[in-house]
């Protein structure tokens, strides 16, 4: 018999209890690869989030991720292991080697999801997800004097313009007496507001009150960066894919009419970089490459734009809503704070004076203490060779991380962490050093050399609306705030705080 005659071949099963058998042997030893992942296996945490992602995308899902994470370390410690390639940490002397200025640890796959292109596959370089230092350090310096706050102090018209229209909308709730959803009318303001610093003008969001297809594109983006950037890699299958990218879309032109206009002001501005009025956020970059035409491209310039508006107004809407809410949720904050308004300040409200009042920035602070914008780890990759972290060696490629919510609610830091306390910022209440101690660990803003660009815009914004409001009227929660709840899919969103206004 020949060579062939003699081949014996192996024939695949054909019972279904024989592939069910072997499909359950490949999750299992699936499942218990990731469980005892070197350098990992040890670091406690759930049993079930060693297995698998699922629990955690799922506690994302659920929009209170952060409470749980609370839980976690109350329980497990100062690292815990939320993932089987995640860990979660607290540990307030980890921060500087996590985040500090001379970091090797660079951003997570988790940022890759917020990763924009135009139309001819080039990246719009947004600091917000850059892991290439080069480009981070030079996208930071090229808009360094315009974010800076002498700029913005002098774009301060352009806010009072947005504060104007507010008023005149805020007047008539005010004189039907009806209630009035300040949390939503914080959306229209922050997005006209941080439109008019970028370019002199805005949507009018104020006056028409139609920025929820903005805001509801937003929140989708977010929803999904929040789920599936625990698991980066499917991203290629899903919204990386440009048809299916455009699908999305189909119904959502807001990402489309916030671009045209960037770039068509991009343009305009070239003509009005020599007005006499306030120069504007886009004017001085502009100037910028006027200047120096190797410092910025139109390509960045148009980046830093787009980032103003898509980064700058959910946030900053979030802090006012939070500041807001306990500030009239505690009398005896509320009494304080205005009558420290009151007896300083006068309208239009001027931000260089509202800004050195002890008791509004402390109040301010606290807000975004209890209610941070970003409620999910800010996520960092161990670089090569790994990396000690909470005395557990952790290697290389592990995303690891501190939850601004979870630090911000750390009672060694921040006794009574659940209360909204103001005096705590204050230096007549607290020692220099624990003042120190809180700053150090107040992740408002991030922390670092990747510490929000924009901080500063929000602080004036946020800074203006609260005591021209306190200022002009009396206000009051609708049925005690009840109606005020908040989900946490990366921004930690609040929707339902109805407030009554009387006219002083």
């Amino acid at each position: 018999m020949g060579l062939l005659g003699r081949t014996q071949y192996l024939t695949l099963p054909h019972s279904p209890t024989t592939w069910l058998a072997t499909i359950l042997v490949l999750i299992a030893l699936y499942l218990a690869s990731n469980r005892y992942q070197r350098g990992l296996s040890k670091i406690p945490g759930p049993w079930i989030r060693s297995i698998s992602t699922l629990p955690r995308m799922w506690a994302i899902y659920a929009t209170h991720s952060q409470e749980y994470d609370i839980e976690l370390h109350e329980k497990y410690g100062k690292i815990v292991r939320v993932a089987p390639n995640i860990l979660s940490i607290s540990d307030t002397s980890e921060i500087n080697q996590l985040y500090g200025i001379t970091t090797k640890f660079t951003k997570s796959g988790f940022y890759s999801l917020a990763e924009v292109y135009d139309t001819s596959g080039r990246l719009f370089p947004d600091p917000f997800i850059l892991k290439d230092k080069e480009m981070h350090s030079k996208m930071k310096r090229s808009a360094a004097n315009a974010y800076s706050l002498n700029a913005l102090i002098q774009m301060e018209p352009y806010v009072d313009e947005v504060l104007a229209a507010l008023v005149k909308k805020l007047d008539s709730f005010a004189a039907d007496g009806a209630d009035c959803d300040i949390g939503e009318i914080s959306k229209d303001y922050a997005m006209d507001a941080v439109t008019s610093i970028t370019f002199g003008k805005n949507f009018n969001y104020v006056d028409r009150g139609d920025h929820l297809r903005f805001y509801k594109g937003l929140d989708t983006m977010t929803d999904y960066m929040a789920i599936f950037g625990q698991v980066p890699w499917v991203h290629a299958y899903l919204l990386k894919n440009q048809w299916i990218f455009r699908w999305w879309l189909k119904d959502d032109n807001s990402a489309t009419e916030i671009a045209g206009l960037s770039e068509r002001e991009i343009e305009n501005g070239r003509e009005r970089t020599t007005n006499t009025g306030p120069m504007t956020f886009l004017e001085r970059l502009l100037l910028n490459q006027k200047t120096n035409a190797a410092s910025i491209s139109d390509h960045e310039i148009l980046t830093h734009a787009l980032g103003n508006l898509s980064a700058g107004s959910d946030t900053t809407a979030t802090a006012i809503r939070a500041l807001l809410y306990h500030v009239l949720k505690d009398e005896r904050v509320h009494k304080k704070l205005t009558k420290e308004i009151r007896s300083s300040l006068s309208l239009p409200i001027s931000f260089t004076v509202a800004n050195s009042l002890p008791y509004l920035g402390a109040c301010i602070r606290e807000a975004m203490r209890v209610h941070p914008s970003v409620g999910l780890l800010l996520g960092r990759t161990v670089p090569k060779g790994g990396a000690t972290i909470c005395n557990h060696y952790v290697q290389e490629g592990t995303e690891v991380g501190i939850n601004p919510f979870v630090l911000h609610h750390d009672p060694q830091v921040f006794p009574e962490p659940n209360d909204f306390l103001p005096e705590r910022w204050l230096s007549s209440e607290s020692t220099e050093e624990h003042l120190k101690k809180m700053n150090r660990c107040f992740f408002a803003f991030g922390h670092g050399a990747h510490t929000c660009s924009g901080r500063h815009i929000s602080i004036l914004e946020i800074t203006k609306f609260v005591p021209t409001l306190l200022l002009r009227y009396d206000l009051e929660l609708v049925d005690g705030g009840r109606s005020y709840r908040y989900k946490n899919r990366w921004f930690t969103t609040q929707e339902g705080l109805l407030i009554r206004l009387t006219s002083r």
